[in-house]
């Protein structure tokens, strides 16, 4: 076979999934897995191609199966932060998802492919002749990406089954892990990567395209901020905020998230020469209103003379009526400079601090760091002095900063204890105020998809879905 024609296979191969929506991980067959496996990693070239192709699956602009757009999508639908003005995904926005929803299905199938790759290039690259070195800065390129699969499958799904390698048959009844089980699996990929990936971004043409040192170091301290250890998720943001001088905050907030802003730990490059997180989240020429519309309680959350709300929102009219959308992603076609979707930036590692700080009881310092993403933003330093007032400050600080972006609400209510009920979540509190539709307590959880279950006996339903 030609090289090229091998290429084009193996993107394929990965890719495949996504695009056609049938391919499951514990049902790809043992030709692609021996092809993975034996046939690539005899040179760089094909070894890169499977590379990318993992990179692609992450990175995919598919806002209905994928990671990508999807993770921003369906968690700003099923958090307080808006609607997608088409219907088709209303399920999301009203918490009314069931274990035969397309698009659930579809998730978990396109995060599982993605791990399917990874989990290839670390058996491959392991025993590979290729340098050392080279072997081993993509394995951590893959533990990097397996690590963030997961992190996302166990915050949406709860426990679900860790696999970790490709052989279809030992993973074909394999049951769900608990979610310690899943995140040590997590914390254990990415302190591995930490030092086998570049430490310097001169390897991929001085962009923050890839995986690095820092971007592990930054889902590291979300994973340990994640799991209440305190001290390490400080620890893990300091050290990627005291980076050499390749990362900092972007004090225009116009410039954040353009392609090598220097606030990007990593980011993801548009397939086309536009921003696909424009069209698919704020507005489209054909369309006379925003495709995401967000919710009056975020528009309202904004405070006076905070610079976010004219630099990241866009408001739309149509029919006498004015619609808000995410504006951070501008560029739609025309003149204008294209944005990359941003997976991390520097502005969450303050924020991460600031939180665990908060816990560790270093009110200044937290406050501090806090007022880094505050005075970024135009505004005042925070009031807050105590831990209460500080958990507060940093909840709003997050919602501002971070909506439609990557689940971060979504996630964050869903961990937080209640204010009012620490027995509760801050979404059991939140959600029944500030969305217009029911929410019970185990909506915090997607359900596992029917046809997974229907494959592998193994796996039980969340409850709340038989």
């Amino acid at each position: 076979m030609k090289r090229i024609n091998l290429i084009y296979l193996l993107v394929s191969i990965l890719l495949g999934a996504g695009l056609l929506g049938c391919n499951k991980l514990i049902t790809i067959g043992a030709p692609q897995d021996q092809l993975v496996t034996s046939s690539v990693f005899t040179d760089t070239v094909t070894v890169e191609a499977v590379v990318l192709g993992m990179y692609s699956k992450l990175a995919n602009y598919n806002p209905g199966t994928d990671m990508g757009t999807a993770t921003t999508l369906y968690n700003a639908m099923s958090s307080d932060e808006g609607y997608y003005f088409q219907t088709y995904l209303d399920a999301f926005y009203q918490n009314a998802l069931t274990p035969t929803f397309y698009y659930v299905d579809g998730y978990w199938t396109g995060v599982y492919n993605i791990i399917y790759a990874a989990n290839a290039l670390i058996a491959g690259d392991s025993t590979s002749s290729l340098p050392a070195s080279y072997n081993a800065r993509t394995i951590g390129e893959a533990k990097f990406v397996r690590a963030l699969c997961y992190f996302y499958l166990v915050n949406e799904y709860g426990a679900v089954p860790l696999v970790l390698s490709t052989n279809v048959q030992a993973t074909t009844n394999q049951p769900r892990d608990s979610v310690a089980t899943v995140y040590n699996q997590i914390l254990q990929d990415l302190t591995d990567a930490v030092p086998v990936l570049p430490a310097d971004l001169s390897l991929y043409g001085g962009s923050p395209i890839r995986a690095t040192t820092w971007a592990a170091q930054a889902l590291l301290a979300r994973a340990y901020l994640y799991r209440s250890d305190w001290a390490q998720a400080a620890a893990a943001a300091t050290a990627v905020i005291t980076n050499p001088g390749l990362f900092s905050m972007q004090t225009d907030l116009t410039q954040v998230f353009l392609a090598n802003s220097t606030e990007g730990i990593l980011q993801f490059p548009p397939p086309f020469t536009s921003s696909f997180m424009a069209s698919t989240l704020g507005w489209s020429s054909y369309s006379p209103t925003p495709n995401f519309v967000l919710s009056d309680s975020l528009y309202a959350a904004f405070e006076p003379g905070d610079l976010r709300l004219a630099d990241w929102v866009g408001v739309k009219s149509y029919g006498g009526t004015n619609y808000p959308y995410p504006n951070k992603y501008k560029y739609n076609g025309g003149v204008g400079a294209v944005e990359d979707a941003q997976l991390l930036r520097m502005s969450e590692q303050y924020l991460i601090r600031a939180e665990a700080r908060t816990q560790l009881g270093d009110f200044p310092d937290a406050a501090a760091d806090l007022n880094v993403v505050r005075t970024r933003a135009g505004l005042a330093g925070t009031t807050a002095t105590d831990k209460a007032s500080l958990m507060a400050a940093i909840e709003h600080e997050c919602r501002i900063e971070f909506f439609c972006e990557w689940g971060h609400r979504w996630l964050d209510l869903n961990r937080w204890p209640g204010i009012v009920n620490p027995a509760l979540t801050r979404a059991d509190e939140v959600y029944p105020v500030d969305k217009t539709t029911p929410w019970q307590a185990y909506d915090a959880l997607y359900p596992i998809p029917e046809n997974e279950i229907g494959v592998n006996p193994s796996l039980t339903q969340n409850p709340g879905y038989n």
